[in-house]
């Protein structure tokens, strides 16, 4: 569930986004909503489910829920973090960038494709090497060996992993 009331943390950089984990399975989607709207103006939150293929809907113990100011965010962590509701111990941080979808996650980028690389290949060596590429995939297509062969499983009879045949 998500809920916008003065825009998104990609609109404005003052949004502030917290990860809330270990949340009891009776906690209910309001009730955690409730107690996080005590510490400021929430502008996103989301509860999220498990949902199984008869469309059961089970919590899966964390939420992100995004403030619009930094202070608001760190009242909140620093009240709810390590304190006790239905009998566990809820874990409040700022959220991590790697679950964050909408966040700006640093991408790793390899030296050769990097703008201002030292090597830059020409024309003929990029050329090349692609022509060597190809050259290689076209000896692994016609290859004996069975490694590099593409057959289907039901021509296969399956062996057992301890078997030593």
């Amino acid at each position: 569930m998500t809920m916008s009331e003065q825009g998104t943390s990609e609109t404005n950089p003052a949004h502030v986004k917290l990860w809330v984990g270990n949340l009891p399975t009776k906690l209910t989607e309001y009730q955690l909503l409730k107690i996080l709207d005590k510490f400021g103006t929430v502008s996103q939150y989301d509860f999220l489910y498990h949902i199984s293929d008869t469309g059961r809907r089970t919590p899966r113990g964390y939420a992100f829920v995004t403030y619009s100011s930094l202070s608001s965010a760190e009242k909140a962590m620093d009240s709810l973090n390590k304190t006790t509701v239905l009998g566990r111990e809820l874990l409040v941080r700022m959220a991590n960038p790697k679950t964050d979808p909408c966040g700006s996650v640093r991408k790793v980028i390899p030296a050769a494709l990097k703008a201002g690389s030292k090597h830059i290949m020409s024309e003929s060596e990029k050329a090349r090497k692609i022509k060597a590429l190809e050259d290689k995939l076209k000896r692994m297509e016609n290859s004996t060996k069975s490694e590099f062969k593409i057959c289907s499983m039901s021509n296969h009879s399956k062996s057992k992993p301890y078997d030593k045949t």
